[in-house]
Formats: C-alpha cells, structure tokens, sequence
C-alpha cells in the first residue's frame, strides 16, 4: 500500500489549478465515475476527487478532475461505487476492548462451551510453567451460561486461567487466577471491592461488579509488556479501518492507554485518528489530578489529540452527589479540560446541566464544545439548556441492540429528531455494546437513526426518525465538530484531509433493511489506503 507524499495546498491555488494551463501542481491521484457525497454544507454529490498529499485536491465533475491529472497521477476508476467521508465513532472503546477480547488464546471458533473448554485444555497441557492461559472473549449461545470456576478448576488448579466475557472486565477465572490475583476465601475482596461468591463463600470465579476492579484485577494476573499492548492496539486499529471507520474518541482512557497510543503515534503506527478521553474514577480528586497534568483539552495534531475527562465522573452514581459533581465541572474548565460524562437518566442530566451552568457563569463554556454521553431521554427545556451552552452530544445504538436502560419512565434511545430539531450538534457512535455481541460497525447507528428498528425488527420511537443525509452527517461532520475538526475533516471537499470510504452500496437509495449490509470495499486515511475488501478495489 503507497502513501501518497505530504503537500497541503490552498483552496486559491486549487481554483486557479481548475484549467491545465493554469496547474501548478498535479494530484497524486483522480478517482472518477463515482457517486461521491461530500456531505459539504449543501450536501452535494459529485461525480469524483482528486488527492494531493494527505489532502482533497479537487472535487467535481469527472471531466474537471480528470483535467488536472499530470503524468505521474494515478487515475482511479470506481465503477459508480459510492464513495462517502470517513466516518467517526465518538464513544467507542478501542483500548479497553483489544486488551480484553484480543489477547491470548484465540476462542472465537467455539461454537459452544464445551469446545472452548476443550481449546483451553490444550493451550494449559502446553503451557509452559508459569504462564498464565488467557483466552479472546468467549460469548456463548443465550442458551448457555457463562463457564464456571469449577469446569475452569477441573482443567487445572496450578495453571491461573482467564476467560473473559466483554470488554468491560467481565470474566471467568480459576482458582489459581484468583489466587495469583491476591483473592482467597478469607479475603474475597480486590481494590476494596467484593469478589463473588456463592450462598458458602467459596469463590464463583466471577470478576467484581465494578469495571475497575474488574479491568485492575485482569492487569494483576496478566501484566502486558510495551509490546505486547501495542500489539493488541494495533489489531484492534485495523479492525476500525474494515468496517470504515477513519477517527474515533476512545473513551475512559488510563494514563497508561494514552501513553501506548503516544508511543504508536510516535513510531507513525497510527492509521486511526483518535481523540483520548481520560478516565478519572475518583471525583473527590479531580483538581489534585488536573493540577498536575501539562496539557489541556485539544492537545495534539490530527492523529492523536486529548479529547475530554470521560465518561466518569458521572452524576449520580454511587459517591457522586451533586455539589461535588458541581466542584468537578468548576475545576474542568479552571485547567482548560472539558467534561463528556456518562448520562443515564433525566435526573442525572439535570445534574450535569446544573453544573455546566455553574461553570459556564465562571467562565463561558459556550464555545469549549462539552459533551454529554449518550443522554437517553432529554425534556424540551434540557434541550434548550444543551444548545444554549453549545454542549454536544454523543448517540449510539443502545437501542438497536435492545440493551435496557436504567429503571425510569420514558426513558430510550437518544431523541435524534428533537435534539436536531432543537439546533443541539448530535454525533453517532457504537460505545462498542457487547451485550448482544461485539460492534462498532458504523452503519448500525446509522440504520437505527433512520429506521429506529432493533435487532429483532421492533420500532422504538418512530417519532424520533432522522433522514440518511441527517445520519451520514451526524457520523461524518458532526463527528468531526465534536472534536473541533470540522475544518480539517468530516467532508470532501479541498484543502481536507483525504478520509474516506469507499461503499459497497448506496446508502442513500438502497432499500432500508439493506443499509446494515453496506460495508466498506476500501478504507483511506490521508490519501493512504488503509483496508482494501479486495485488492482489485483502489
């Protein structure tokens, strides 16, 4: 795969380049005979591009492209492929998901429990000593519940064994993993935090119900190297560049994440753009915290940058009340950080909005783009309030999936049509939901924003249906203005970096039970081809 050389040229000299007396510079490439939608203000469709560089070079029509070729341009024909910008995911969990679902032995061909407990026989009969067996995440048959500590112990209780569910720690282990991990019988307690047991006492072999403890106690069995993390990273990149997507906000970051993704970006790894939210589950240590990090919101360049404090602290959950939630939003914008914390309900919306308020009368907020994650239910007047401070807000398909929401009356899946319709900046995502299996497949949100159907074909909320011209831009340029890049990206037209995606269908005009098919052929990111479905697509 080439890399097409780094220029950046302006808007003027691409204007003045529009007739090939005039050109000053060739394209590295012309893609012609293509639908291609730029989602630009008028959301005009053209008939092909040109790329320079990492950048558009032109756009238009077949003959004003073709125009600008030189000798040394590629020209590339697509056929009447749609091509459409690289699309965003603004809540996904790159980081958390490889380290937890990638790693180590690979279960993914069991087609039930007992396959799997019969690979994890092997791969311990050939474990060397000392090493731990820790599987890729096995979800099973509804049919069948999750492998206990006991079928893990009758394959052996000397060598520790991990076999996790999800991304967010959910696992299985024997118990020597246990052991190894620090908890016994007398002390079935991790990072303060009660272990599972059963109606005896003995251990279930179950992970802790808090996803820290659960993620902390994983790291306690199996510790990763340098390597071994950028390995597992990097898997999980090329697994975003498949289904199409170009950039993403990886949410709920360590300190030690984000230093594994500066390392990739320094070794010029990176084929994902990704903005890093930082996780700080202590509210009561905010400002210590801040206080002590150089850098702010917006720090970086257009592969890796810090995005926000996410998703925690949260309002309203177990330790957060709302005048320490209020000190927490007071002290984000004090160090120049911005908030994108967990919303699960209307009550804890309202807390979030009363502190924002609070910190936007300290110093306006307006113009610092917070965010608020998910927001499943939202009155009129919460709406109002949102687009009066310029917050966003983030989507996903929760919905589709039919993962239920927390215990109060309305709630639901984000209201795409009244958010819109109240001027609130919406961006679409996946949060990576793995109730029902993995995906941050980026045209599920999409055909749940348009048909607001879920997996098994019921409607929820037909009221709150968008257009696809509204879907594309909500996963494309909005995504883009969420992470103050919609100058840069989020659109085809010059002088913006060259993401996109080359479709297998229409997502404008293919039938509506079709749009989840559609799938990338061919991923770019700044003009470099990233996934090609077949080498013979361009």
């Amino acid at each position: 795969m080439s890399r097409f050389s780094a220029f950046a040229l302006s808007a003027l000299t691409i204007v003045a380049a529009a007739e090939p007396t005039n050109v000053i510079v060739r394209p590295d490439a012309v893609f012609v005979n293509g639908k291609v939608i730029t989602v630009d203000s008028r959301f005009t469709v053209q008939q092909g591009f040109a790329v320079r560089g990492d950048t558009f070079f032109a756009v238009g029509t077949n003959e004003r492209v073709r125009k600008l070729a030189g000798n040394g341009t590629r020209i590339i024909d697509l056929h009447g492929r749609t091509v459409i910008p690289g699309l965003g995911d603004n809540h996904d969990h790159v980081y958390d998901s490889a380290k937890v679902m990638l790693r180590g032995l690979d279960v993914g061909s069991a087609g039930s429990k007992a396959d799997a407990l019969e690979l994890i026989r092997q791969a311990v009969a050939n474990a060397p000593p000392g090493q731990t067996v820790f599987t890729t995440a096995l979800q099973l048959p509804s049919d069948q519940r999750p492998i206990t500590r006991q079928e893990l112990d009758a394959i052996s209780t000397t060598v520790p064994i991990v076999v996790p569910r999800t991304r967010r720690g959910a696992a299985s282990l024997n118990i020597a993993a246990l052991h190894l991990a620090g908890v016994t019988r007398e002390t079935p307690v991790f990072a303060g935090v009660p272990v599972p047991t059963d109606s005896n006492g003995d251990l279930t072999g179950q992970t802790p119900s808090s996803g820290e403890a659960a993620l902390l106690l994983l790291d306690r069995v199996l510790p990763l190297t340098d390597d071994e993390e950028e390995a597992f990273l990097l898997k999980a990149v090329r697994q975003r560049a498949a289904v199409g997507l170009t950039s993403v906000r990886d949410l709920n970051l360590s300190p030690r994440a984000m230093r594994a993704y500066v390392r990739l970006r320094r070794k010029g790894a990176l084929t994902l753009r990704v903005g890093m939210g930082l996780i700080l589950w202590d509210a009561t240590k905010v400002e210590t915290t801040l206080a002590n990090w150089g850098v702010d919101a917006g720090f970086g360049d257009e592969w890796l940058r810090v995005d926000s404090i996410s998703e925690a602290p949260s309002p309203v959950v177990p330790g957060v009340n709302r005048q320490l939630f209020t000190k927490v939003a007071l002290a984000a914008n004090r160090y120049g950080w911005r908030l994108a914390p967990h919303i699960g309900t209307s009550a804890s919306l309202d807390v979030a909005l009363d502190a924002y308020e609070a910190a936007d009368r300290e110093q306006p907020i307006r113009d610092k783009r917070w965010v608020l994650e998910h927001v499943p239910f939202a009155t009129s007047s919460q709406m109002d309030r949102i687009a009066r401070l310029g917050v966003v807000v983030t989507a996903q398909y929760a919905g589709y999936n039919e993962i239920p929401v927390q215990a109060q009356a309305g709630t639901g899946p984000a209201p795409m049509r009244e958010l819109l319709d109240h001027h609130v900046v919406v961006s679409g995502g996946s949060d990576f939901v793995d109730e029902n299996g993995p995906s941050d497949n980026p045209f599920i949100p999409i055909y749940f924003f348009v048909t607001r159907k879920t997996r098994t074909g019921a409607v929820r909320d037909p009221e709150q249906k968008i257009s696809r011209a509204e879907a594309l831009r909500v996963s494309t340029y909005n995504f883009a203005y969420t992470t103050f890049e919609e100058a840069r990206k989020g659109s085809i037209e010059p002088g913006k970096l060259a993401d996109f995606v080359i479709l297998s269908d229409d997502v404008l005009t293919v039938p509506e039970e079709q749009i989840l098919a559609i799938h990338a052929l061919a991923t770019y990111v700044g003009g470099r081809q990233v996934y090609t479905a077949d080498p013979r697509v361009q």
